[in-house]
């Protein structure tokens, strides 16, 4: 916030400081892009993974395609916008060790041959939403260009849905441990 007794900013300053908060808006969406390739990693791992039913697979294959359509989306905002392209093609598989760093830097420990049933992966995938959510809460925070803002409160938007998917999955029939995990509020009415 400028004072009264700060100096005038010259344009060079002025145009410096769009620069840097454009480089900053640009970070934020590489670093959500690489969480949502992470999340098609994972989600990959978890409908290959033996212990988990047709059922779990299915659902775990439908999340992994529209984690897959957010990096697609994400990537093609960053192009518009960026000196460079970025892929738009499959990402290259992470090794294991990759995703269980990823994975770490989302405050998400997990060891792969740790998760013997389907509902050590649905509660590893679970967790993996919230820290998407709280992703692109992180990055709405810094972002001030509006078609940038408005996908990733999408992107969030999908995420929660996904948590409550997955949540439902392992709690059929009972709708109010199904509310009682939104953490996500909002109001239809206008005004």
């Amino acid at each position: 916030m400028s004072r009264a007794s700060d100096p005038p900013r010259s344009r060079r300053q002025l145009l410096a400081d769009l620069v840097r908060a454009a480089a900053g808006e640009r970070r934020r969406l590489l670093e959500l892009l690489a969480s949502e390739r992470l999340a098609v990693a994972v989600y990959g791992r978890a409908v290959a993974a033996a212990a988990v039913t047709p059922g779990g697979r299915l659902l775990a294959g439908r999340i992994e395609t529209q984690e897959r359509a957010h990096a697609l989306a994400l990537a093609r905002l960053l192009d518009k916008s960026g000196p460079r392209r970025l892929s738009t093609r499959r990402s290259t598989p992470l090794s294991t060790r990759a995703t269980v760093d990823a994975l770490a830097g989302l405050g998400i420990a997990v060891r792969f041959s740790a998760l013997r049933s389907e509902r050590d992966w649905f509660r590893l995938l679970e967790q993996l939403e919230g820290a998407l959510v709280g992703a692109c809460y992180k990055a709405l925070r810094d972002l001030s260009d509006p078609a940038s803002a408005t996908l990733v409160a999408r992107i969030m938007a999908s995420e929660a849905q996904h948590s409550t998917l997955l949540f439902s999955f392992r709690h059929p029939q009972d709708i109010d441990l199904d509310v009682a995990v939104g953490l996500v509020t909002g109001s239809a009415e206008s005004g």
